[in-house]
């Protein structure tokens, strides 16, 4: 008989947990979980479960279906809250365009022409790539099960989709409404806060008063926020092993940076850590509100910005931003030097064309591209080029 185990979860769902072992015609075995409301919800779900595999036939055993569902039932166990929405969406579009096929008859050629459809249907490279990922340790699993003998999607070749978009350091504009506002509410001190250290927004979120050492101008990160539904949790592990670390306190960072007699208080959540759906609601406001367009990671980038005009080698800065692989922190660098070459090169043509060779274009104040009227016959309101509001 499977072992059982009974919990209530924090959403006030109950959860009975039930480890099979070679269980129905299925020879089943691994962890379950059922959900409901009651036990007479959760006894009827189990029911169905069971019954699956005492009646499930042995010729269909081994369908891609099934070995995603066995594969689940171990993979969501060692994945974080935050990851496994994206791993349960990318197990159910490999189930549902492969999951009647046994998974003994799967070929390469079958899965590459569907991560070429993907790639022609514009999907990032990112995203491909993850696809693909997943669909390695699915049957990585299956091969350990011995349902296969070698793994399809080992050695596939490379498929390029659409490149990511660059996620660029926030605009003066944003920084300086930053500057301005910074102490308004604690959604100001947070966003500056992000600014000036570099830190993830789950890191920052959790940050608490024993985290912080004002004496030493430094704060330790060591852990993140997760979300079971709507529910938050703070998890005792950050995004990557390098994400353990210390971070740096500056001058103007300390002068905004709360503080409280409660060292479990949390620094820019004090009444406790928001809902999912109420964090967003508040960032949405507040970025409203002050006509603010960079997001969280944008400041992340910001503070790369400023490492780098500060001329603080990419080693360090990896460091401080808690990067897993420098490669991370010197692409972020190169797009800095390339967009501060573009405005260099900018700034001299405006200068050229209109103080030297008297030619009377309006250029853009911030970044000296010269901007033209619109198909109907208006200024630009904001600069073509940079996005920098142009017209008041």
């Amino acid at each position: 008989m499977p072992k059982t185990k009974k919990a209530v979860r924090s959403d006030g769902l109950k959860e009975v947990t039930k480890v099979y072992r070679d269980f129905g015609n299925a020879h089943f075995t691994g962890r379950k979980h059922f959900y409901g409301k009651n036990g007479k919800d959760i006894e009827a779900k189990i029911k169905i479960f069971e019954d699956s595999l005492k009646n499930c036939p042995d010729a269909e055993k081994h369908l891609i279906t099934s070995v995603i569902d066995e594969w689940w039932l171990v993979k969501e166990t060692q994945l974080s809250p935050n990851s496994i929405p994206s791993f349960k969406a990318k197990k159910e579009e490999i189930r549902n365009r492969f999951g009647s096929i046994p998974v003994a008859e799967l070929t390469s050629s079958q899965i590459l022409s569907w991560l070429n459809t993907k790639a022609a249907q514009g999907l990032a490279q990112r995203g491909i790539s993850d696809r693909k990922s997943v669909f390695k340790n699915i049957l990585d699993f299956a091969l350990a099960r011995e349902y296969i003998l070698d793994n399809p999607c080992t050695d596939l070749p490379i498929v390029k989709g659409k490149s990511a978009i660059k996620r660029l350091p926030a605009t003066e504009e944003d920084i300086q409404i930053l500057e301005e506002h910074k102490t308004d509410s604690l959604l100001c001190r947070m966003y500056y806060f992000m600014e000036y250290t570099g830190c993830r927004i789950g890191e920052t979120i959790v940050l608490q008063q024993k985290d912080v050492n004002r004496d030493a101008h430094k704060a330790v990160i060591h852990k993140d926020i997760a979300y079971h539904g709507n529910v938050p949790e703070v998890k005792n592990w950050p995004k990557t092993a390098a994400g353990n670390r210390e971070i740096d306190l500056y001058d103007n960072v300390l002068e905004i940076l709360p503080e409280y007699d409660d060292p479990e208080t949390f620094i820019f959540f004090p009444s406790g850590l928001p809902h999912k759906s109420a964090l967003q609601k508040q960032q949405k406001v507040f970025r409203k509100k002050y006509g603010i367009s960079a997001t969280a990671h944008q400041l992340r980038h910001t503070y790369a910005g400023i490492m780098h005009s500060a001329e603080i080698d990419a080693k360090d800065t990896q460091a401080r931003m808690g990067h897993s692989s420098i490669s991370i922190t010197q692409d972020i660098y190169t797009e800095i030097e390339r967009g501060h070459n573009e405005k260099i090169r900018n700034k001299a043509n405006a200068y050229i064309m209109e103080h030297r060779l008297g030619r009377k274009k309006k250029a853009c104040p911030h970044c000296g591209s010269f901007y033209t009227k619109s198909d109907d016959g208006h200024e630009f309101q904001f600069c073509p080029d940079c996005g920098v509001k142009i017209m008041s």
